[in-house]
């Protein structure tokens, strides 16, 4: 039994997950390939034109594996609202009908990703390994082991972290969604950038989220949708250890000009700016903008100010 998995969207932070559950059920795991050109362009035909481009690359993604003819399913985890007032963006919540529409053929595994609920989520798995023929047994086996390795990938994540923030250099906070951080197609032009300017980077989802949460509360109460607050809840966590922040998000993200906007109202006391990155990003204008950012921070820092 062979199962697709899209590296794309929620991968960046579920992957391990994924990838240890089915090998632990003894099925091939076949990943896409990293985002590239004809990716992106095969899935911007399939999405409609106001999608964002981490969801058209999505498509892409599902589209190459489709076609592949090496799956027998694609993995296709979907979110729901929360209680409490907690959104997740809408395309989560119908991208497996999305995917069903413009595949009509599709083999899709599906279940509900509640990280706050072990019951709930272990739930889903256990509906994917049965459809999957396999033992009870087995599958409760196979998520155990799979929740402890995305467990201890998360800690050593947030301790490379805590690490590189004990660095003399200039430390930058790249705030966004895990997909727009760390997909390369996306935002590896910026990564580049800076890590040629000899800047040491850290990023908003890397953080123990059980800590960075709470923090939002600090610089906005009501905000609900759980990246953002990721992203802002970190911004409060550290902005005493880091000497500017960068935020980076694509085009039309609703709630990301929303919380960024807001971010760079309240925190006064931090060099924050925000990049909007789509598939028409010129480098060029991309280099100028963060090497003067950067000389800014630095100057601020010879200066003894922040």
């Amino acid at each position: 039994m062979t199962i697709g998995i899209p590296k794309s969207l929620l991968y960046y932070q579920y992957g391990s997950l994924w990838e240890s559950f089915f090998t632990e059920l003894g099925c091939k795991v076949v990943l896409s390939e990293d985002t590239n050109e004809p990716i992106f362009k095969s899935g911007a035909k399939s999405a409609l034109s106001e999608c964002c481009l981490p969801a058209k690359a999505h498509m892409g993604h599902v589209n190459s594996l489709f076609h592949s003819n090496d799956c027998d399913y694609i993995l296709s985890p979907y979110t729901a609202p929360k209680k409490g007032g907690e959104a997740i963006c809408t395309r989560f919540w119908g991208m497996c009908d999305v995917l069903r529409y413009a595949y009509p053929d599709i083999r899709l595994l599906e279940y509900a990703i509640c990280e706050d609920n072990y019951d709930a989520q272990y739930k889903g798995f256990a509906e994917m390994g049965c459809k999957l023929g396999k033992s009870p047994k087995l599958v409760r086996n196979a998520y155990e082991c799979a929740v402890s390795n995305q467990i201890r990938l998360n800690e050593e994540k947030h301790n490379t972290q805590e690490r590189l923030l004990e660095s003399d250099k200039l430390k930058i906070l790249l705030t966004g969604r895990s997909y727009v951080l760390h997909d390369a197609y996306i935002s590896g032009s910026v990564l580049n950038i800076l890590s040629e300017l000899g800047v040491v980077l850290v990023f908003s989802d890397h953080f123990d989220r059980n800590f960075t949460l709470p923090c939002s509360q600090a610089i906005s109460p009501r905000l609900y949708w759980n990246a953002n607050r990721e992203s802002v809840g970190a911004i409060s966590a550290y902005k005493d250890k880091i000497d500017g922040v960068l935020m980076l998000s694509v085009f039309p993200c609703a709630s990301d000009a929303l919380a960024c906007d807001m971010a760079i109202r309240k925190v006064n006391d931090l060099p924050i700016t925000l990049i909007i990155l789509d598939a028409l990003q010129a480098e060029a204008g991309l280099q100028t903008r963060i090497e003067s950012f950067i000389d800014i921070i630095s100057e601020r820092k010879l200066l003894g100010e922040r």
